[in-house]
């Protein structure tokens, strides 16, 4: 009785993490894009239909690692590709969110854009404040990234819990690809350990 106890709670956070990620898309609201329908089976699983529930019931508890890869279909000028990979770890843990901006080189665009896509997550400890930090660093990044002698960025930062790492790259004259991984970290950047507040 107590294993099935312990994997309807494994259950109930596995179906908790797919329903964060399956309306996550709407909390965003970035209208550039279309999403396709959600994939209730999170990779590198496939399975028909109509055996879902079956195995909802037998292995969700129990996985180790999975991730809900979303690709959405451009609709607005100047927007390229958008993609978002969710990663969970063992006992269901959040790993890390991963989102993939194409676009014109616009860098108060994709800063807003990436930095309001890291807030409609609701990571562990953000603030509808983080997002201004966040933007911020993201813009200044990004704006190097056409620079002369560039044609990347890199860089990190810190809010609260979540440890945030861009890269900029340019694919031409006038297009970037831009990636902002999203982690949780138990430190400052100094490796300074942070409170129990998130601060360090």
């Amino acid at each position: 009785m107590a294993v099935r106890r312990g994997a309807d709670g494994l259950r109930a956070e596995f179906v908790a993490n797919r329903e964060r990620v399956r309306s996550w898309p709407g909390r965003w609201g970035c209208g550039e894009v279309e999403w396709p329908p959600f994939h209730e089976i999170p990779r590198p699983w496939v399975v028909p239909p109509r055996k879902r529930k079956r195995w909802l019931e037998r292995h969700a508890p129990f996985l180790e690692e999975y991730e809900w890869r979303l690709e959405a279909t451009p609709v607005a000028e100047g927007v390229n590709s958008l993609q978002a990979v969710w990663a969970f770890g063992g006992g269901h843990g959040f790993k890390e969110l991963t989102i993939r901006l194409g676009s014109y080189f616009d860098p108060d665009y994709l800063a807003e854009t990436l930095a309001l896509g890291i807030g409609a997550a609701g990571l562990r400890g953000w603030k509808d404040d983080d997002v201004h930090g966040v933007y911020t660093w993201l813009r200044d990044g990004a704006r190097h990234c056409l620079s002369p002698g560039s044609g990347a960025v890199r860089g990190q930062h810190r809010t609260g819990f979540l440890l945030c790492s861009m890269s900029c790259l340019a694919i031409s004259s006038t297009d970037v690809v831009t990636e902002v991984r999203v982690t949780l970290t138990g430190t400052a950047l100094d490796g300074a350990p942070l409170t129990a507040d998130g601060r360090s």
